[in-house]
């Protein structure tokens, strides 16, 4: 059933959004490099789906977090905003005929290909695909530029219930809501400005204390192959019963997200992501200060250094250190964030160069991991009943194998509590140890042995 709320009646007439400095930063990093972010949920059915009922969950979705599309701004230096997306007008796509599961994999892959655009629409795909094993899996795929992972969560939850929310953005680009737009955005401007003098402060001071202490060793010469195919990231989803995950988590006297920590430093490890005997492992937090957030990104992340034999044995210093690094993050930002008011004033050309930077960290070679925490229980139930199984990640669409070869490669963990499971999702690309997704599955498996524990992969 679908709990509908009363739409305002002029939803062109509404106010402009605009999108935060972080927001604005992601569009402008994913649209300099020439890659796209997404992030894709998976659910598997060991039975055929309730087309009606998924066509209604993908209706309320349309109506709720991921109905907006972005406006790039109008003026140079302006700041882009959000604008409503008009509701998807086609049915779901039947598949053609059921694939042999051993394609699961790749027809997950192929789903993160799909057509997107966080400007011109569509921001996010849902569709379905039947298995000749009786099973069916069900993919959303949706631009990282709109969303990140908690977004996402509570839209797939609030769908799953019947909810949708009042549209709080402005509808259809017409040539009177042009000029009403520029002038709004002149107005911003003015109104960041004590905002962006603060950011050149910054910025000033950054490049003072800068010069001349920089020791970060340099990174490992790396030969780009000239190959100008594209990769997709080797991907591996699987389960682990949460009373198993939490009695190896006791033993080692580790809390469930130190576990996770220590994991993912033994991930990096077997990867040879490592740098002077230490891993570096980056932790997304969640910056938001409740349920009314609206923007679509708004995390910071914090560097985490492990020593390469620390998870070895107890967790319990580890565990210290990673809690207060989190909760310093939480309050203290990095300084990174200071300068995020610079952003609709940097050159495209200078974002592109800067995102390289940032995305590769080519001295540390560092691992993402990250945590979504206890998932909503609603969000398993997208056609009304609970899914047997269901996995996420967030992934880049494929990119040249020389740019990911430059960076070193990629790797990250994700992880998040399923009624009675932790789902974990690896995702790696590592020249010479990790290119394909049998390297990977191998990888995990070994890994996992080594900490006790045994997982149930999304496809067995």
């Amino acid at each position: 059933m679908t709990h509908a709320m009363a739409h305002p009646a002029n939803v062109s007439s509404m106010s402009p959004a605009f999108l935060s400095f972080a927001d604005q930063a992601i569009y402008l990093a994913h649209d300099s490099l020439g890659q796209h972010a997404v992030i894709q949920l998976l659910w598997r059915y060991l039975r055929p789906v309730d087309v009606d009922a998924l066509t209604r969950f993908r209706d309320n979705l349309a109506h709720g977090h991921l109905a907006r599309l972005i406006r790039p701004a109008l003026l140079p230096f302006g700041r882009h905003q959000w604008v409503s997306a008009p509701p998807p007008s086609a049915a779901i796509a039947a598949a053609a005929a059921p694939l042999d599961p051993e394609a699961m994999q790749a027809w997950a892959d192929a789903q993160v290909e799909l057509a997107l655009d966080p400007v011109r629409g569509p921001a996010w795909t849902l569709t379905s695909q039947g298995f000749t094993d009786g099973s069916t899996v069900v993919s959303l795929v949706v631009s990282h530029c709109i969303a990140d992972g908690l977004t996402v969560a509570m839209a797939v939850s609030e769908a799953a219930r019947g909810e949708r929310r009042v549209p709080i953005y402005p509808g259809a680009w017409t040539a009177r809501r042009a000029a009403s737009a520029l002038g709004a955005e002149l107005q911003r401007i003015v109104r960041d400005v004590p905002a962006t003098f603060r950011a050149l402060g910054q910025l000033a001071r950054t490049a003072y204390t800068s010069l001349g202490t920089s020791n970060t060793p340099a990174a490992s010469p790396v030969v780009a192959t000239e190959d100008d195919r594209t990769v997709v990231y080797p991907s591996a989803f699987l389960r682990v019963p949460t009373s198993v995950w939490d009695a190896r988590a006791r033993s080692r006297g580790a809390s469930r997200l130190a576990f996770l920590a220590a994991i993912t430093a033994g991930f990096a490890e077997v990867l040879g992501r490592i740098r002077d005997d230490d891993v570096t492992l980056l932790f997304p937090v969640n910056q938001r200060k409740g349920l009314s957030h609206t923007g679509g990104n708004d995390v910071a992340l914090a560097t985490f250094k492990v020593r390469v034999d620390e998870p070895r044995g107890s967790l319990h210093a580890l565990q210290r250190r990673l809690r207060a690094t989190l909760l310093r993050t939480r309050r203290e930002p990095d300084r990174l964030a200071a300068l995020l008011p610079l952003v609709p004033f940097v050159p495209r050309r200078a974002f592109s160069a800067a995102s390289h930077l940032a995305l590769g960290a080519l001295a540390d070679l560092p691992v993402t991991c990250s945590n979504l925490g206890d998932l909503p229980k609603d969000m398993l139930q997208i056609d009304g009943n609970a899914a047997d199984r269901m996995c996420f990640r967030g992934i880049d669409r494929s990119v040249a194998r020389r740019a990911i070869e430059a960076r070193q490669g990629v790797a990250t963990l994700f992880a998040g509590v399923i009624p009675g499971y932790i789902a974990l999702s690896f995702v790696a690309y590592q020249p010479g140890v990790v290119t394909e997704p049998r390297h990977l599955r191998a990888l995990v498996e070994g890994l996992l042995a080594d900490y006790e524990l045994a997982g149930e992969f999304f496809d067995a």
